[in-house]
Parts: C-alpha cells; structure tokens; sequence
C-alpha cells in the first residue's frame, strides 16, 4: 500500500477517535451507553445536551478545522509562499470589521453576526483582489503573488486600526467582542451548522477536483500554461475557493489563529507536495486539530471554558516555531 494512503488512513482513525472524544468530552460527562438508554428524566437532559449542544458543536469544529486548514493550503499553492494564510487576505479583519459593528449597533440581533461578517470578509477579500490584479504589469498574464500579499498586510493594517478605533467605543459590548475575536465555538448550534456546511462542503469538493492542476501549477507558470494548464482560471477560482472557505469559517466562530497556517505545512512534510493527498490530508488534519484544541477549551477549566482561538494559538506558535527552525535547519 502507498505510504501517503497509509497515512491517510492514520489520519482518518485519529479524526473518528478526536470525534467521539468530542462528543463525550465536556463540563457534562456522557457515556455512550446512557445516550442509547431513553428512561429517566436525566437521560432526557443528556439528550438535550447531546444533540442540541455538543453534536452541532463538535460538526462545527470539524466544518471550521477543515474549512481553515483546506483554505490555507489553497493560498499556499497559489502564493507559492507556506507563510501564506486566510487572515493574509483580510478576511479576519474584514469579519470581524462586520461584527463590530453589529455588536456596537444598539438592537441588532446577535443572529445577524455570521452573515454580516461573512459579507464583510468576502467584501475585503474582493478590494485586495481587485488591488492586486490593478497591480499586476499589463503584459503579464498570472496575479503577483507578491502584491497579493503586500495589499493584504496594507488593508489588514488598516482594518485592525478601523477596529481597534471602534473597540474603543465600545462600551458595555467590549466583552462580548472580545470574545468573538479570541475565536470560540460556545453557542454554536444547528442554525450555524446548516447554512455554512452547504459553502464549506462545496469548497472542499472543489479544491479536490482541483488537485491535480495544482500539481501541475507546482512545475511553474510558464510551463503549465505550456501543458495546457489555464492558470489565470485557476487563480481566479483558487482566490475565491479559499476566501469563501475562510470567511465562512471566521463568520461562525470569530477569530482562529494558526489552524490554516500550520496545518498546511505539516501536512505537507507527512505527504510530500502531491495535492491529490495533501489536500485531503490537511482538511482531516485541521478537523483533527480542531476538534482537539475545543475539546481543551471546554474541559481544562470546566465548568468554564476558554476560547478556543486561545488554544489553537497556545499550540500552534510553538509548532511554528519548530517549523521555522526544521526549515532553517534543512537549508
């Protein structure tokens, strides 16, 4: 058997095994034997906490992982460039430019939040786009990856002074953003779940069709042009995969640091650089890393619980850091 396809598979039992210790694993212990036993009051309660609470919460994280981890992939290929990541497009600051002001706004109703933040990082994703392709030399056919992310450094600082303006202001709904912005899948129910799984599925179907133009993207533009590869579609539909992946996942649970930044690369140092496995091995990866870092946050202080955009960080700055001196050490 492949090695690739066996770690694959590694990958698919540890997501099944990261699932149901999700599904069990809370402020609430629930054992799997008392969830398929219905008598008694309190099996009722633990059925409402199972299939109101934690189930829609435990598909939100994998939605979130997969959706973040398969975006930043995405972003890397097409930048050629591994630091790249769905907040070097805006689409954290655009999101949570969106929030903000719904949370500022006296009587906006909180239901509002994910599809205003989704306009919004969608809305800041398109102006570097249409920056970057303004940018672009007339006689050159491929976006600069380059002044992709030189217009997105420039509109996310720009965005974070817009926000940290508005944080100021304020008043009582400072908690409640700062909340949202540390990231946190607390609440996160069905009506969550249902309208993003529709965007996210969608965009991971497609970036795995897309694999294998990726790999031929890999050998560089000019000769995949020369294979018949249409480069500028393929950037074209990339950018937008990726920024409706992100801006779906930043929309239902604020801020996640990390996730689309190192899963990405780890999954690449495991497969190797053919996209027709790395693809797939970064979404289980991200859903794995997910799925791990909100069972943390719900259970290491409970009956409290932490964002889980702070875990991801805790774990992830120092994986990246590692990254950074294995990568340093190889050149």
């Amino acid at each position: 058997m492949n090695r690739n396809i066996k770690i694959l598979l590694f990958l698919f039992v540890l997501f099944i095994i990261s699932f149901f210790v999700s599904l069990f694993s809370g402020s609430v212990f629930i054992s799997p034997l008392e969830i398929f036993t219905k008598s008694g009051s309190m099996n009722q309660n633990l059925f409402t906490i199972f299939y109101e609470i934690r189930l829609p919460r435990t598909l939100n994280a994998i939605l979130i992982g997969s959706a973040l981890s398969c975006s930043g992939i995405i972003l890397q290929t097409i930048l050629r460039n591994n630091l790249a990541e769905p907040g070097l497009l805006g689409i954290s600051a655009g999101a949570g430019l969106g929030a903000i002001i719904l949370f500022i706004l006296p009587f906006a109703p909180f239901y509002l939040v994910a599809p205003v933040s989704f306009i919004t990082a969608l809305a800041t994703t398109l102006v570097i786009f249409y920056i970057s392709k303004g940018l672009t030399h007339k006689y050159t056919n491929f976006l600069s990856s380059n002044k992709i992310i030189l217009a997105g450094i420039a509109i996310n600082a720009l965005l974070s002074s817009i926000n940290g303006f508005l944080l100021i202001y304020s008043g009582k709904s400072l908690t409640h953003i700062i909340y949202w912005l540390s990231g946190g899948l607390s609440g996160r129910g069905w009506s969550e779940f249902l309208p993003t799984f529709i965007f996210i599925f969608a965009g991971v179907v497609i970036a795995v069709l897309l694999s294998k133009e990726y790999n031929v993207l890999s050998l560089g533009n000019e000769l995949s042009v020369s294979l018949g590869l249409n480069t500028k579609r393929l950037q074209n539909i990339s950018i937008a995969v990726s920024s409706i992946l992100a801006a779906a996942a930043v929309s239902v649970a604020g801020i996640i640091s990390f996730v689309g930044l190192i899963v990405p690369n780890i999954t690449k140092l495991l497969l190797g650089s053919d996209h027709r496995y790395s693809i797939p091995g970064s979404i289980l990866l991200g859903s794995v890393f997910l799925l791990i870092s909100d069972t943390i946050a719900r259970t290491i202080i409970s009956p409290s619980e932490i964002p889980v955009g702070i875990v991801t960080s805790f774990i992830g700055a120092p994986v990246f850091i590692w990254l950074i001196i294995r990568k340093g050490n190889s050149v």
